[in-house]
């Protein structure tokens, strides 16, 4: 099927369309109203190296810390790590049932940054939900640390660096579930007209096929009309009529015999002029 037929279809069955396409929208607009935006937040932690560096001298324990994040990447990366499992995702079912968290390295910068992104169905809880996630960022840095018997004072830390104050509304989940909606409602919608339109088209075509004749209902140009006008024929026949010679295979005579049931005739002879002497003669005495 062309693009010309499709559209054919489309206008011939238009009233099809049109209903398709208010139900299509109508089912968006429940959508929308049933599945209410997400809201975001983002935070930041940073790492900074330990108080006192066992490396350093007295002179130099006093350094700007800042000048030494460098080193603190692979830290964050294992403090990530821990994020990852089964037992956080219990963890946060308890704050929010449906949050989801993704903690990971923050790529604009080297340093030992942690970026965390909530995302919540309400922009109070997923506040909530960061500030909680943020928090325990310190707690499992301290906990990896302690585990490993490291001196406070060679302990790495952390301190918030950027928190989100207000979640902002994420309209994509919404945008994307809406645009699967109207695109499976109008492709229907086409599928379903012109459906219907072939089956209307074939149905026409196989009205005009049969066209009634007379009262007998044959279809035109089939070989039950012949049948039917030559049975009508011959019912316009008398019965009991005989039917007619064939004057090929009649001989003469039977051409003078009177038929049968036919009134009689009186055939007259013509006169024939007389022949012979005596003739002749009867003929001129008959003159003078």
């Amino acid at each position: 099927m062309g693009i010309r037929e499709i559209f054919g279809a489309l206008g011939r069955r238009w009233l099809v369309v049109v209903i398709g396409v208010l139900v299509t929208l109508g089912a968006g607009w429940q959508v929308y109203q049933a599945t209410p935006p997400e809201y975001t937040a983002r935070g930041l932690v940073l790492l900074l190296p330990p108080v006192h560096d066992p490396t350093a001298t007295e002179e130099e324990g006093g350094a700007n810390p800042f000048l030494e994040l460098a080193g603190l990447d692979l830290t964050a990366r294992v403090v990530v790590a821990t994020y990852s499992s089964t037992a956080f995702e219990e963890e946060l079912e308890s704050v929010s049932e449906f949050a989801e968290v993704e903690v990971n390295i923050d790529d604009s910068t080297r340093g030992g940054i942690i970026a965390v992104d909530v995302k919540d169905r309400s922009a109070e809880q997923a506040l909530r939900t960061l500030t909680y996630v943020t928090t325990s960022v310190s707690e499992r840095l301290t906990s990896l640390q302690t585990d490993v018997g490291v001196q406070e004072g060679d302990a790495v830390r952390s301190m918030l660096l950027a928190s989100d104050t207000e979640a902002k509304p994420d309209f994509q989940s919404l945008i994307r579930i809406i645009v699967i909606v109207i695109g499976v409602g109008l492709g229907l919608t086409i599928a379903i007209t012109l459906t219907l339109d072939v089956i209307l088209v074939r149905r026409r075509r196989r009205r005009g096929m049969f066209e009634p004749s007379g009262k007998s209902g044959h279809p035109k140009g089939s070989a039950s009309s012949a049948a039917s006008s030559a049975a009508a024929g011959a019912a316009t026949e008398q019965p009991g009529s005989a039917p007619l010679p064939d004057l090929d295979d009649e001989p003469v005579d039977a051409l003078r015999a009177p038929r049968k049931g036919a009134p009689a005739t009186s055939v007259r002879k013509p006169a024939s002029a007389p022949s012979g002497p005596r003739s002749a003669a009867g003929h001129n005495n008959a003159r003078s």
